[in-house]
């Protein structure tokens, strides 16, 4: 389906070097953000690496900022699966500079672990994609997001399908079971899990 969709392909040929994530992962996030694209409010990327997923979400954007999210400095400890040194780029930049080639409007990136010492004000999220890999780091975010998100708004976890990523299988089976009425679980076959708010 993602092939058919000439808007899409087009754009993920421009930024698929700077995601991991696969043409039909990479395409959940451009329905959810297209479904949401009249509704005011903001699109959170956690965990932006390169800055691909935030780039697909704020380019069907019309209401409300797009901020990314990342640490640039990669694991701070083993989580059993990804070492301590995986998954770094540190340089922010090469991300600020791409949002001016890509001409994308209302949209930042931040250096830090989120939540801790945001310097942006985090409101009425419409769209927030998680892709942290940790129980623990995954958690802190959707403690923090839960009242935050809006009636209608969505929550893309990566890595809940994928082998060996127990830690972020975990934590989205506990919101499952603590939260079922107040959300729809979608888990889709690429190892995504989609929640939507009542």
């Amino acid at each position: 389906l993602y092939k058919k969709d000439k808007d899409f392909d087009t754009f993920y040929q421009k930024v698929k070097d700077f995601t991991l994530l696969d043409p039909a992962r990479s395409y959940t996030l451009w329905q959810c953000s297209k479904n949401l694209k009249n509704v005011e409010g903001q699109i959170l990327d956690i965990g932006c690496l390169m800055g691909g997923s935030g780039f697909i979400m704020a380019k069907t954007n019309l209401k409300g900022n797009t901020y990314l999210f990342d640490s640039f400095s990669g694991f701070k400890e083993d989580d059993g699966i990804h070492k301590k040194d995986v998954f770094v780029y540190k340089d922010i930049d090469f991300i600020k500079e791409n949002i001016k080639k890509l001409t994308l409007k209302r949209i930042d990136v931040f250096k830090g672990y989120f939540p801790r010492n945001l310097k942006v004000k985090i409101e009425k999220v419409k769209l927030c994609h998680v892709d942290v890999n940790t129980y623990t780091d995954t958690k802190k975010i959707f403690t923090f997001l839960h009242k935050k998100i809006i009636k209608g708004g969505t929550v893309v976890f990566d890595d809940f399908g994928i082998w060996g990523v127990d830690g972020v299988k975990k934590i989205v089976y506990e919101i499952e079971k603590k939260y079922s009425t107040k959300y729809y679980f979608i888990k889709n076959y690429m190892g995504q899990c989609i929640i939507i708010k009542k």
